[in-house]
C-alpha cells in the first residue's frame, strides 16, 4: 500500500448505518491474537460496484487495516486476525468504502468508532459497561474509560475458566462489578469537558442509568470535593442493593455441600 498522502474529499460522504455492520470477535485460546468476524449490508446504498471497502481496526495508538474487495465483488476475510493492535483494551473499528476510479481516494462511505459484539452482549442488546476478555501480563482486571465510545470492563482472558466464573460466582462479581463501577463514576465525575459529544454521549448514558436504575436524580459535582465523593459512595450503595451482591454471596454460603 502506498504511504503517499492524498488530499481526500470528503463532499457527500454517506454514512453507513450501525445496523448495516455486524463485527463480533471470535474466541480464542490463551496467547493467541484477536480475532473478529465482519459482515457488511450495503444493498441501501447506491455506491458503484468497482468502490473498495476497507476495514480498519484500532486501539489508541495500534491499527490494522483489511482491504475487503469491491462493493461489487466484496472479500471479506474470513477471520480479521488482529495481531497488531493493542490487545488489552475496548476494540474499535471503522469501515470506509473508497472510490478508486472517478476520484480515485475519495471516501464515498464511512461509519466511525464501531464497536464489535461485547464477548458477553446478546445479539440484539447493546451493553452499557462491556466486557472484555484481554491478554492483560499479570494484571488481573482493569477499565478501560474508553472517551472514544464508551467504558469498558476487561479481564485477563489468561485465568482458567474466567468467563464462566464470572457469570457463576457470586463473590467474584461482589468484589470485582462494584470497584468497576466506582471506578467508571471517578472518570464521569472528573469530566469537565462538555463540548466533546462522544464523551457526552457515554456520559448522559450513565448518567441516565443512574437516574432510571438507581433512583439518583443529581449529577456528581464536577469538581474534585467531599460532595463529589459522597455522591459516588452513594451510588456504589444503591448498585449494590439494586443487583443484592451480599443477597447473592450469603446464598451461595446457605447451600448445601
Amino acid at each position: 500500500m502506498s504511504t503517499a498522502k492524498r488530499r481526500i474529499n470528503f463532499t457527500g460522504r454517506k454514512r453507513i448505518r450501525r445496523e448495516e455492520i455486524n463485527i463480533r470477535l471470535l474466541e480464542t485460546r490463551p496467547g493467541e491474537p484477536l480475532r473478529a468476524k465482519a459482515h457488511l449490508s450495503l444493498e441501501d446504498h447506491d455506491f458503484p460496484a468497482s468502490a473498495a471497502i476497507a476495514i480498519e481496526a484500532y486501539h489508541r495508538s495500534t491499527g490494522m487495516r483489511f482491504d475487503c474487495g469491491t462493493v461489487g465483488s466484496p472479500a471479506i476475510p474470513e477471520a480479521l486476525v488482529l495481531d497488531e493492535v493493542d490487545q488489552r483494551g475496548n476494540l474499535l473499528f471503522r469501515i470506509k468504502i473508497i472510490d478508486t476510479e472517478n476520484d480515485n481516494g475519495r471516501i464515498l462511505g464511512s461509519a466511525e468508532r464501531v464497536s464489535p459484539a461485547s464477548d458477553d452482549d446478546d445479539e440484539n442488546k447493546r451493553a452499557l459497561f462491556p466486557v472484555l476478555y484481554r491478554s492483560l501480563g499479570e494484571e488481573v482486571w482493569k477499565v478501560d474509560v474508553a472517551y472514544e465510545e464508551r467504558p469498558a470492563l476487561v479481564l485477563n482472558r489468561e485465568i482458567p475458566g474466567i468467563r464462566h466464573r464470572l457469570k457463576t460466582d457470586a463473590l467474584l462479581q461482589g468484589l470485582l462489578f462494584p470497584a468497576a463501577f466506582r471506578t467508571v463514576l471517578d472518570a464521569l465525575a472528573r469530566d469537565d469537558d462538555e463540548g466533546d459529544d462522544e464523551e457526552e454521549g457515554w456520559r448522559a448514558e450513565w448518567l441516565q442509568f443512574c437516574r432510571e436504575r438507581l433512583g439518583i436524580d443529581d449529577e456528581p459535582p464536577r469538581k474534585a470535593s467531599q460532595e463529589q465523593t459522597d455522591w459516588i459512595d452513594y451510588a456504589v450503595q444503591r448498585f449494590c442493593q439494586e443487583y443484592g451482591f451480599m443477597k447473592g454471596i450469603r446464598k451461595l454460603e446457605e447451600a448445601p455441600e
